[in-house]
Protein backbone atom coordinates (compact mmCIF):
# COMPACT_ATOMS: atom_id res chain seq x y z
CA UNK A 1 0.00 0.00 0.00
CA UNK A 2 1.37 3.51 -1.08
CA UNK A 3 1.37 6.16 1.45
CA UNK A 4 -1.03 7.96 -1.32
CA UNK A 5 -3.58 5.48 -1.33
CA UNK A 6 -3.73 4.49 2.34
CA UNK A 7 -1.57 6.81 4.71
CA UNK A 8 -0.63 5.15 7.98
CA UNK A 9 -0.92 1.63 6.72
CA UNK A 10 -0.27 -0.14 10.30
CA UNK A 11 -3.09 1.31 11.94
CA UNK A 12 -6.32 -0.67 11.23
CA UNK A 13 -8.54 1.70 9.78
CA UNK A 14 -11.41 -0.18 7.41
CA UNK A 15 -13.44 3.28 6.79
CA UNK A 16 -10.16 3.92 3.94
CA UNK A 17 -11.93 1.13 1.85
CA UNK A 18 -15.59 2.78 2.41
CA UNK A 19 -15.75 4.74 -0.73
CA UNK A 20 -13.87 1.45 -2.67
CA UNK A 21 -16.56 -1.10 -4.70
CA UNK A 22 -13.23 -2.21 -7.07
CA UNK A 23 -13.40 -5.78 -7.51
CA UNK A 24 -10.49 -7.92 -6.89
CA UNK A 25 -10.84 -8.56 -10.70
CA UNK A 26 -10.65 -5.52 -11.76
CA UNK A 27 -7.60 -4.36 -9.24
CA UNK A 28 -5.46 -6.54 -10.87
CA UNK A 29 -6.26 -6.20 -14.37
CA UNK A 30 -5.75 -2.19 -14.14
CA UNK A 31 -2.97 0.19 -13.25
CA UNK A 32 -1.00 -1.49 -10.82
CA UNK A 33 -0.32 1.32 -8.68
CA UNK A 34 -4.06 0.59 -7.56
CA UNK A 35 -3.68 -3.23 -6.74
CA UNK A 36 -4.41 -3.74 -3.54
CA UNK A 37 -2.33 -7.75 -4.10
CA UNK A 38 -0.35 -9.82 -6.51
CA UNK A 39 -1.38 -12.72 -4.83
CA UNK A 40 -3.00 -14.17 -7.88
CA UNK A 41 -0.94 -13.34 -10.45
CA UNK A 42 -0.42 -10.68 -13.04
CA UNK A 43 -1.28 -10.70 -16.67
CA UNK A 44 -0.67 -13.61 -18.67
CA UNK A 45 -0.34 -14.96 -15.31
CA UNK A 46 -3.59 -14.54 -13.56
CA UNK A 47 -5.43 -17.29 -11.38
CA UNK A 48 -8.57 -18.00 -13.78
CA UNK A 49 -10.32 -18.55 -10.70
CA UNK A 50 -9.80 -14.98 -8.67
CA UNK A 51 -13.69 -14.36 -8.82
CA UNK A 52 -14.58 -17.07 -7.01
CA UNK A 53 -12.04 -16.85 -4.39
CA UNK A 54 -13.56 -13.02 -3.63
CA UNK A 55 -16.74 -14.57 -3.68
CA UNK A 56 -15.47 -17.73 -1.04
CA UNK A 57 -13.63 -15.17 0.78
CA UNK A 58 -16.35 -12.78 1.00
CA UNK A 59 -19.25 -15.40 2.05
CA UNK A 60 -16.79 -16.50 4.66
CA UNK A 61 -15.60 -13.96 6.28
CA UNK A 62 -18.69 -12.18 6.15
CA UNK A 63 -20.52 -15.11 8.00
CA UNK A 64 -18.31 -15.17 10.78
CA UNK A 65 -19.55 -11.93 12.37
CA UNK A 66 -23.64 -13.35 11.80
CA UNK A 67 -22.43 -16.37 13.57
CA UNK A 68 -20.14 -15.20 16.28
CA UNK A 69 -19.07 -12.13 18.54
CA UNK A 70 -15.03 -12.50 18.23
CA UNK A 71 -13.20 -11.01 21.07
CA UNK A 72 -9.43 -11.07 22.62
CA UNK A 73 -8.49 -13.30 25.29
CA UNK A 74 -8.26 -12.16 28.37
CA UNK A 75 -4.89 -12.46 30.62
CA UNK A 76 -4.87 -13.41 34.23
CA UNK A 77 -4.58 -9.82 35.38
CA UNK A 78 -8.11 -9.77 33.08
CA UNK A 79 -6.63 -7.44 30.40
CA UNK A 80 -7.49 -8.17 26.72
CA UNK A 81 -4.21 -9.45 25.21
CA UNK A 82 -4.04 -7.80 21.61
CA UNK A 83 -3.26 -9.78 18.53
CA UNK A 84 0.51 -8.53 17.24
CA UNK A 85 0.06 -6.71 14.15
CA UNK A 86 3.72 -7.71 12.81
CA UNK A 87 4.05 -11.36 14.05
CA UNK A 88 3.32 -12.61 10.65
CA UNK A 89 4.41 -15.76 8.76
CA UNK A 90 4.25 -17.07 5.67
CA UNK A 91 6.88 -16.15 2.25
CA UNK A 92 4.97 -14.76 -0.93
CA UNK A 93 1.83 -15.21 0.68
CA UNK A 94 2.50 -13.56 4.23
CA UNK A 95 -0.80 -14.30 7.12
CA UNK A 96 -0.94 -13.15 10.89
CA UNK A 97 0.75 -15.92 13.14
CA UNK A 98 -1.64 -17.97 15.14
CA UNK A 99 -2.88 -15.96 18.19
CA UNK A 100 -5.63 -16.46 20.89
CA UNK A 101 -9.47 -15.41 20.34
CA UNK A 102 -12.69 -15.69 21.39
CA UNK A 103 -15.67 -17.12 19.44
CA UNK A 104 -19.00 -17.35 20.91
CA UNK A 105 -21.79 -18.12 19.14
CA UNK A 106 -24.61 -15.48 18.66
CA UNK A 107 -27.43 -17.52 19.48
CA UNK A 108 -28.42 -21.40 19.68
CA UNK A 109 -30.20 -20.88 16.12
CA UNK A 110 -27.28 -19.55 14.56
CA UNK A 111 -25.07 -22.23 15.62
CA UNK A 112 -27.26 -25.15 14.49
CA UNK A 113 -27.45 -23.54 10.74
CA UNK A 114 -23.30 -23.55 10.87
CA UNK A 115 -22.77 -26.93 12.18
CA UNK A 116 -25.36 -27.83 9.17
CA UNK A 117 -23.46 -25.93 6.71
CA UNK A 118 -20.69 -27.53 7.95
CA UNK A 119 -21.80 -30.93 7.77
CA UNK A 120 -23.59 -30.35 4.31
CA UNK A 121 -20.15 -29.16 3.24
CA UNK A 122 -18.30 -32.08 4.29
CA UNK A 123 -20.61 -34.86 2.56
CA UNK A 124 -19.86 -33.24 -0.91
CA UNK A 125 -15.52 -33.61 -0.07
CA UNK A 126 -13.82 -37.26 -0.75
CA UNK A 127 -12.88 -38.47 2.52
CA UNK A 128 -9.32 -39.48 1.13
CA UNK A 129 -8.57 -36.15 -0.87
CA UNK A 130 -10.64 -33.64 1.30
CA UNK A 131 -11.64 -32.52 -2.21
CA UNK A 132 -14.68 -32.31 -3.53
CA UNK A 133 -15.60 -35.58 -4.75
CA UNK A 134 -17.78 -34.03 -7.72
CA UNK A 135 -17.60 -30.17 -8.69
CA UNK A 136 -21.07 -28.43 -7.99
CA UNK A 137 -23.18 -27.85 -11.06
CA UNK A 138 -23.05 -24.31 -12.70
CA UNK A 139 -19.18 -24.04 -12.18
CA UNK A 140 -16.77 -24.49 -14.73
CA UNK A 141 -15.80 -28.16 -14.72
CA UNK A 142 -18.81 -29.58 -13.44
CA UNK A 143 -18.42 -32.75 -15.60
CA UNK A 144 -15.16 -33.09 -14.20
CA UNK A 145 -14.67 -35.73 -11.30
CA UNK A 146 -11.35 -36.15 -9.70
CA UNK A 147 -8.96 -39.09 -10.18
CA UNK A 148 -7.99 -41.28 -7.38
CA UNK A 149 -4.03 -41.71 -7.11
CA UNK A 150 -2.68 -44.31 -5.63
CA UNK A 151 0.25 -43.55 -3.19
Amino acid sequence: MGAERSPDPRRFNPDRFADDETTLYQSVTGDSKKRDTFTFGAVRRLCPGIHITERSFFLGISRLPWGFNVSKVLDNQRQSIPPPIDDLVGGVIAQPRDYPAKFTPMSPGRIKVVRNAVKEFDARLDPETEQWSKVLEGMAFSTWTPEKTEG
